[in-house]
């Protein structure tokens, strides 16, 4: 639960201060947040993770091209290019022998994936080889919905599906790939 509101307070901070004093004012908030976020990881593990300086990096570059031109159109894209990144990186990786999803299962239960079964080792693949492309359908249809948002809808609207919105449609994911699993294991 810490990590979702973690997740979820950029989100509020740049909404909050853009509504109260205007665009400029919740980019500069966004920025520093994103900054903050990154130093205090520094501080803490004594490195930064590489999506968390990749979505800094876009936050910061975005954030200052919406900044220059008075339009915060650009520092909401971040959060699409992100989903468009990450859904091609786990549509390469999962051209390779195991796909991302098997590799994090494998790390967080490796007794369950310890089988010298044949069988039950192109099972696994298969199984998260599909849960894997569906994952990358969801990360792309989610990011062109924060995209229509961005230009359409208001800041509360797009903060809502990047942050909440984003929560509960993967929570939806997860329920119907688990209940998906269940029905194929009968």
């Amino acid at each position: 639960m810490k990590n979702l509101w973690l997740g979820l307070l950029p989100v509020i901070i740049f909404w909050f201060f853009e509504e109260k004093f205007g665009t400029m004012w919740g980019l500069v908030a966004a920025v520093v947040w994103a900054i903050g976020e990154c130093l205090y990881e520094y501080l803490k593990n004594k490195t930064v993770d590489k999506l968390t300086l990749m979505s800094t990096a876009l936050v910061v570059v975005l954030g200052a091209v919406s900044f220059f031109l008075d339009k915060s159109i650009f520092f909401k894209f971040q959060p699409v290019i992100t989903e468009i990144i990450f859904a091609g990186i786990l549509f390469w990786q999962s051209r390779q022998e195991n796909s991302w999803l098997m590799q994090m299962a494998a790390k967080s239960r490796p007794e369950a994936f310890n089988s010298t079964d044949p069988v039950v080792q192109e099972k696994q693949k298969k199984i998260f080889a599909r849960m894997t492309l569906s994952l990358e359908i969801f990360l792309v249809l989610h990011a062109t919905l924060l995209g229509v948002v961005a230009f359409r809808g208001t800041t509360g609207q797009w903060a809502f599906w990047k942050g909440i919105g984003f929560y509960v449609l993967f929570a939806v994911w997860f329920a119907g790939e688990y209940v998906l699993l269940r029905m194929k294991k009968r």
